[in-house]
């Protein structure tokens, strides 16, 4: 989508701002007591880069942006699992952004059951309840923040960044 060649300036530029674009809307974040895990915005910001930007942006700018703010937060036994599975929910959404809700659906497939598994593995699975709920409702905002306000801003966004 991006109009330089590989690896062009501009093509690394808008990558690392998309990817601190994820880090701080995860860093936008609730943790839950007792737990070593957080609710975040993170969904909303993914979603919206990997559906306007495609398969590449999405992992990249998932997987780093996530493990980044993972670390930045004080949750860095996290950052691993992080940017595995955002990199390839980022991946998967961008790759199908064509049919917008199937890819936002899969996305969120993918992130509830990857860190599901982890807090489970990590904490034992009596944390795996709380995880799932909390990352239902995560990608769930997600969703709303990609499927409603992407249409409203993605014109402009283009015009910015695509002119």
């Amino acid at each position: 989508m991006v109009s330089t060649s590989r690896g062009g300036a501009k093509e690394i530029a808008l990558g690392a701002l998309f990817a601190g674009l994820v880090a701080v809307a995860t860093m936008i974040h609730v943790p839950m007591p007792g737990y070593r895990i957080y609710f975040n915005l993170g969904e909303g910001a993914l979603y919206c880069i990997a559906l306007l930007m495609g398969s590449k942006y999405g992992a990249i700018c998932g997987g780093i942006g996530g493990a980044l703010a993972d670390i930045v937060l004080g949750y860095p036994l996290w950052a691993p699992f992080t940017f595995l599975i955002k990199g390839i929910e980022g991946f998967l959404v961008g790759k199908m952004r064509h049919n917008r809700k199937k890819a936002v659906i899969t996305g969120a497939c993918v992130m509830i059951a990857g860190y599901t598994c982890a807090a489970g593995f990590l904490y034992g699975w009596k944390v795996a309840p709380i995880e799932f709920f909390t990352d239902l409702a995560q990608t769930g905002v997600g969703a709303v923040i990609a499927l409603i306000v992407l249409p409203h801003i993605e014109g402009p966004i283009k015009k910015i960044f695509f002119r």
